[in-house]
């Protein structure tokens, strides 16, 4: 994608008939560890869209008033942004893009605008991201800094600048 392709970015609240395009963005985006360890692909897709409701289920009754949208690229579905505003925090609980999407500055335009949001707002930005995603590299590279890890997980923080206001 070229920075003019920005333009055709738009983003629209998640609909009921969204599911199947959620689970295979889900599905699109994990599964490679359970490939190395021999699983076919019928028991990784049965197992990640179990994980996928289970995941649903978590994000519906903790972050019920998160903001959840599907990022859409003239008019085509290619992700998923949500993100949950909280008094003391914007945080970024998922951003995915569809494989045929990734690498192409997309995500960077979107945790671009998400940090434009939280200048603004002077409110930190938090994300969680699993230790071995690709996507560490680009929040990193986005100014984010590791707050605190998990076997698994690095939570990150971008913290705005001060504004002129502030003493």
């Amino acid at each position: 994608m070229s920075e003019t392709d920005f333009d055709s970015i738009s983003l629209r609240s998640v609909a009921a008939e969204d599911r199947d395009f959620l689970l295979e963005l889900y599905q699109s985006s994990r599964g490679d560890d359970l490939r190395k360890l021999g699983w076919s692909e019928n028991e990784i897709g049965h197992f990640l869209e179990k994980q996928y409701e289970a995941h649903r289920t978590f994000e519906q009754r903790d972050y019920a008033q998160a903001v959840d949208e599907v990022i859409l690229a003239s008019h085509q579905r290619v992700g998923r942004l949500l993100v949950d505003y909280a008094p003391d925090e914007i945080r970024c609980l998922d951003i995915s893009l569809l494989p045929a999407f990734r690498n192409q500055g997309l995500g960077t335009y979107l945790i671009r605008r998400l940090q434009k949001e939280s200048a603004e707002r002077q409110q930190s930005l938090r994300l969680q991201v699993i230790r071995f995603n690709r996507a560490v590299n680009l929040f990193e590279r986005l100014g984010f800094a590791t707050a605190s890890e998990t076997g698994t997980h690095f939570q990150m923080e971008w913290k705005p600048p001060k504004s002129e206001a502030q003493p």
